[in-house]
């Protein structure tokens, strides 16, 4: 007599993974995601998307957007004069330049971290670093809040940098990694001599032993891993996953970005929001510029200059812009002393961060630091004037897209909110 068929966990697992692909795909949904509703939350906000052009490193605000051209503190760079007050942008800001009536400067970003590990973290999330708890980014808060769980693509995108986890969001809010934009990802395809048919044939079989799996760990696992899958395999033969690549893009589009894998990561940015994505980040690094500072800038600004005014000018072609937040912004600044090796040190004191797109009063500064691009005096009295912290810019972010900012999350059983609650909001930002 044989016996009767069981699985255990290791075997259920193990059969699994003869759906191909999918297991892999499936690392982005492995969470939970019983109970979510496939409808988007109503929000009085006309803001639909974010972009996060984020720079690693720290990028200098001398070199940049807070020069101070003939100080003993400045770079040896021309400034470019444009129709918006105090918008004085270094001469490598060609394109950017041109369009200073589309976008809003600060200069007055401040905070105490100095450590690029924990000035990251809290530029992505506007809280301070806590080992007890991990906050959710800002692409993260943007999926959960207004993404929809049953749209085909991920509701959070990063182009290149590393994994930023949504913490107490759920795994569900993690970002969609794309280490090299425009090139194949690992994993959205089936496996080699795997088609529809047989995927499908796959599926029902793990279908079938889960039935078993469910008798000895309960239905609810098997819901959990079983919507896991479907999310990934969705994707996989979504034709929303062409969004990834730029195979259809028009010539005269990607000529009108420039070359480089930053161009191409914002040309994919425009088109995942174009599609319907909630958040996207673009990560280019190289900011930290202790070294040869003036030189790197310069290279960095003409990896940065042209793909940003493109990106800019595609939205607004698309009428994209009014309803999508794109921001501008590393974790900290540099020093306004210069390093024997013209570079410069870290400066969390000020800094620079520019917005633009929905929701943002463009064609404006906000904040000053003093001639010499300091923000104390020699009896360390402040002379940074409208100072912006990066926890007051994140409850700013909330009251434009109206997120839940008064609901109680729950980490490790303690409240949490998506915001802190001491903030204040920036209103020359938006009103």
């Amino acid at each position: 007599m044989s016996k009767p068929f069981s699985l255990n966990r290791r075997d259920f697992l193990r059969a699994s993974a003869t759906a191909g692909g999918v297991i892999a795909t499936s690392t982005f949904f492995s969470h939970n995601i019983l109970g979510e509703e496939s409808t988007v939350r109503k929000r009085n906000s006309k803001i639909n998307h974010v972009i996060l052009l984020f720079m690693e490193g720290g990028p200098s605000q001398l070199e940049t957007f807070d020069p101070k051209p003939g100080k003993e503190t400045g770079a040896p760079f021309k400034v470019i004069e444009t129709d918006v007050p105090g918008f004085t942008p270094v001469e490598h800001f060609s394109e950017i330049a041109k369009r200073a009536g589309d976008l809003c400067l600060i200069k007055s970003m401040s905070s105490r971290e100095g450590n690029h590990s924990r000035a990251s973290y809290l530029l992505r999330t506007g809280y301070i670093p806590n080992p007890t708890l991990k906050h959710p980014s800002l692409g993260s808060i943007v999926a959960q809040q207004f993404g929809d769980p049953s749209f085909d693509l991920p509701n959070f995108v990063k182009l290149r940098g590393s994994p930023f986890p949504a913490g107490y969001l759920g795994v569900e809010n993690n970002p969609f990694v794309i280490s090299r934009p425009g090139a194949k990802i690992e994993n959205l395809d089936y496996a080699k001599g795997v088609d529809k048919e047989r995927m499908d044939r796959r599926m029902r079989l793990v279908k079938e032993m889960e039935k078993d799996f469910a008798k000895e760990h309960g239905d609810e696992a098997v819901e959990a891993h079983k919507a896991m899958y479907e999310k990934a395999r969705k994707l996989m033969d979504s034709p929303l996953r062409k969004k990834f690549y730029l195979d259809d893009e028009p010539d005269e589009i990607r000529k009108e970005y420039g070359t480089g894998q930053f161009a191409d990561s914002c040309i994919i940015a425009r088109r995942l929001i174009e599609a319907g994505v909630p958040a996207v980040e673009v990560t280019l690094g190289g900011w930290d510029t202790h070294d040869d500072g003036f030189n790197r800038c310069k290279n960095l600004i003409g990896q940065l200059d042209k793909p940003w005014a493109a990106l800019i000018n595609d939205l607004k072609r698309r009428g994209l812009y009014d309803s999508t937040l794109v921001v501008w912004m590393g974790e900290f600044g540099r020093t306004p002393k210069l390093t024997n090796t013209e570079g410069r040190g870290h400066w969390p004191g000020n800094f620079c961060a520019v917005l633009g797109g929905g929701g943002v009063k463009t064609g404006q500064v906000i904040g000053e630091t003093d001639e010499l691009g300091y923000n104390r005096d020699s009896k360390n009295q402040s002379t940074l004037k409208d100072p912006v912290s990066p926890a007051d810019l994140y409850k700013t972010f909330g009251t434009m897209m109206d997120w839940e900012m008064n609901k109680e999350f729950e980490a490790g059983n303690r409240p949490v909110w998506l915001v802190d609650k001491e903030a204040k909001t920036v209103d020359k930002l938006y009103k």
